[in-house]
């Protein structure tokens, strides 16, 4: 399953968050002033909006928040979700990884962020709490 000699990050067990935030910094530039606290904060960001079924539309959007709320000028859209597909799918890996680690040490079934859709989520209770009103 897991293994500290394995060739890469996911087969070592290891989070994205890190590989998220050094991807960030290639997308911001070297020469931004972006602090690593701040650069993984945005990682945790990017992981729980892909946890919590974000596309990769979204991810790219908030990309672009990043950009502005750095006050750099926007790349262009195609870049951005270029970058958004890479940040998605290592978010993705890791957290499919995870549920699968889970599910063979057989653990319970219960719903978590990325085994049910938010919408789905919210739909069933709001519809629960209308039927016990």
């Amino acid at each position: 399953m897991i293994s500290d000699r394995a060739s890469n990050w996911v087969d070592r067990g290891e989070p994205a968050e890190p590989k998220i935030a050094k991807s960030l910094r290639h997308f911001f530039g070297f020469d931004v002033q972006v602090d690593d606290a701040a650069l993984a904060e945005y990682a945790v960001i990017v992981v729980g909006m892909v946890a919590a079924d974000a596309s990769e539309v979204q991810v790219a959007a908030y990309l672009g928040y990043l950009e502005e709320g750095l006050g750099l000028e926007r790349s262009t859209a195609p870049h951005r979700r270029l970058v958004a597909v890479a940040l998605w799918h290592v978010a993705k890996a890791a957290l499919t990884r995870d549920r699968a680690l889970r599910l063979l040490a057989g653990e319970a079934h219960g719903a978590t962020a990325d085994q049910e859709r938010l919408s789905d989520w919210l739909a069933e209770r709001i519809l629960r709490a209308d039927e016990d009103g």
